[in-house]
């Protein structure tokens, strides 16, 4: 099987798993199954199971920077940029509600030994907000802010309505349907000039 094709089928075998049964009762072997690979040819492209748990966040991750550097680059406006990026990351949750699930795990981790590695990553994600957020400063788009600081902010308030987010209870319905709405009035109360 061609590399680009099995990693692609593993990733999203991977990421269907860990949204339904979580880290630890997700194995290797299951994986491998519903990709229709060999445990060889998983364990060829991932050493360990964090590795592709990070492959899939680093997924999701890199969608969304996507998604608003490409508004960015449209010249949309800061507060029609934040709309956008939110309203889809909630569609995202009506569409397939394993990723509701999946972003959930990023921010409460089942591992502290996977949240360290996890950590990093959330990192690397802010420092690219952070870079976004730079150039729409450097643009007027918004006040001046400590990148940095305002990319974790945004971050942590979309992680805390993940969380809640991903439940099975009416209030969970809710946030799906309104966070994004409020979340981007909320930061660009928060940003604007």
């Amino acid at each position: 099987m061609d590399g680009p094709l099995a990693v692609e089928r593993i990733v999203e075998a991977g990421r269907k798993l860990f949204a339904r049964q979580g880290f630890h009762a997700t194995g290797m072997r299951d994986i491998a199954k519903l990709a229709q690979v060999s445990i060889g040819a998983l364990y060829h492209y991932f050493r360990s199971k964090d590795e592709l748990f990070l492959a899939v966040v680093r997924r999701a991750f890199e969608e969304r920077l996507a998604q608003a550097r490409e508004l960015l680059r449209q010249g949309l406006p800061a507060p029609e940029i934040l709309r956008q990026v939110l309203t889809s990351y909630f569609a995202g949750f009506a569409e397939d509600p394993e990723v509701a699930q999946l972003l959930s795990r990023v921010w409460a981790p089942e591992d502290p030994a996977l949240w360290r590695k996890l950590s990093g990553l959330v990192e690397e994600y802010a420092r690219a907000i952070a870079a976004i957020l730079e150039e729409a400063q450097a643009a007027g788009a918004i006040r001046p802010v400590h990148p940095l600081l305002a990319a974790y902010a945004l971050l942590g308030m979309a992680g805390a309505v993940t969380l809640r987010a991903a439940g099975q209870d009416p209030l969970a319905a809710e946030f799906r349907v309104r966070g994004a709405q409020e979340l981007a009035e909320f930061a660009w109360h928060a940003l604007r000039p």
